[in-house]
């Protein structure tokens, strides 16, 4: 059976833990498994390395992490703690002179073009250049891609007013910053091994699940096994991972899973 590999180089909510001023019991503490870089992850299949955002953190987790060269780069949504370490790349294409392959939906793209706008201004080879990348935009708000060879199923769900897109790999679905949904969403996350899910917080949140609602919704999906990710210095690692069924689990940064194809 052939399989693949996900490591979490981030798990942390956009502020990432501990936060900045912050004198809470979580933000104090010495456990590793409380030091939470904004969330990504890199995905390794047949060879190749699949980045899935690219955080404000993402220097730090790229050296931490020994991160070579991201043969492609997925992106969920635009939210800065998602994109805000995407000129980081630059550093790849530096060393391989080659853009990097870029998967977002439309709205992202359009997004992107505001954010990044000098980086579809014409440019000579003399001057400095940006990170470089060859877009390729989701046309539908579900469906299939090649990635380098990889079969990547995408799908979309929302956090308030902007889309967020969900990837599938294999037996893994990756599924962060998720608050609202149609039920036909289940329809991408059938027989999964490994379900990745965006839960933040343990109180209500306008913007993302809570824990209760994450376990409810990971109830739905009969995932062998999840993780919950985005975590806020709302959630303490051993109390909260104490308080979880079988078979559910709190993601932290460096852990690795393996996963069939």
């Amino acid at each position: 059976m052939k399989t693949g590999s996900i490591q979490f180089i981030g798990t942390g909510a956009s502020a990432g833990v501990p936060v900045i001023g912050c004198d809470c019991n979580t933000c104090r503490s010495k456990s590793p498994r409380n030091k939470r870089l904004r969330s990504s992850a890199i995905i390794r299949v047949g060879g190749k390395e699949i980045l899935v955002d690219a955080t404000p953190d993402f220097r730090q987790q790229a050296l931490r992490y020994r991160i070579r060269s991201p043969d492609a780069l997925l992106i969920s949504h635009t939210h800065y703690d998602h994109v805000g370490g995407i000129e980081e790349l630059r550093a790849y294409n530096i060393h391989s002179r080659r853009a990097i392959p870029c998967y977002l939906s439309q709205s992202s793209f359009e997004d992107l073009k505001k954010l990044l706008y000098y980086h579809f201004i014409p440019k000579s080879e003399e001057k400095s250049f940006s990170a470089m990348f060859d877009f390729q935009v989701l046309q539908t708000p579900s469906g299939v891609c090649d990635v380098g060879g990889i079969s990547v199923e995408y799908f979309t769900y929302a956090q308030g007013d902007m889309p967020v897109t969900g990837f599938r790999i294999g037996s893994l679905a990756y599924l962060t910053d998720i608050k609202q949904y149609d039920a036909s969403l289940f329809s991408h996350l059938y027989d999964l091994d490994v379900l990745v899910v965006g839960a933040g917080w343990r109180t209500p949140s306008r913007m993302h699940m809570t824990v209760d609602e994450a376990l409810s919704f990971q109830q739905k999906v009969g995932a062998k096994k999840t993780y919950f990710i985005h975590l806020s210095h709302d959630i303490e690692y051993r109390s909260v991972q104490a308080s979880l069924p079988t078979g559910v689990a709190l993601a932290y940064d460096g852990l690795e899973l393996d996963f069939p194809i």
